[in-house]
């Protein structure tokens, strides 16, 4: 079973360096994906003014290409686009492009009230 939930304390940095990635994150949310006990991914949300900013997100390489990645990106997304109006990713990826992202001078943005999710099963559009 997968879980999430937001850590206020250091053990998704001590996760991440453990896994020997470089993180030099300022303020704001880590969120760790659990499966069963276990954590196996993080991501890190910061916050400006109306905006939440994706700054990275991170999955133990034998958990990836299961999407669990996408799971945790689209649950953070999902939460912070329901209080903040924009969501922000530090970073361009194509893989935003499905939710309707537009590329900006530093990243991707979309305005909160716009973003979609797409199906995963291709039941919905």
């Amino acid at each position: 079973m997968l879980h999430i939930k937001p850590i206020i304390d250091d053990s998704c940095e001590a996760f991440l360096r453990a896994e020997g990635v470089q993180t030099s994150y300022g303020e704001g949310v880590d969120v760790a994906l659990y499966e069963q006990e276990k954590l196996i991914g993080a991501a890190h949300v910061s916050f400006l003014p109306d905006t939440a900013l994706l700054e990275g997100v991170y999955l133990t390489p034998a958990r990836r290409g299961f999407g669990f990645g996408d799971f945790l990106t689209r649950a953070v997304m999902d939460a912070y686009t329901r209080s903040l109006p924009y969501f922000k990713v530090a970073y361009k990826s194509d893989y935003f492009l499905k939710f309707g992202f537009q590329e900006s001078e530093d990243g991707m943005i979309i305005k909160s009230e716009e973003i979609t999710f797409p199906s995963q099963c291709g039941g919905h559009k």
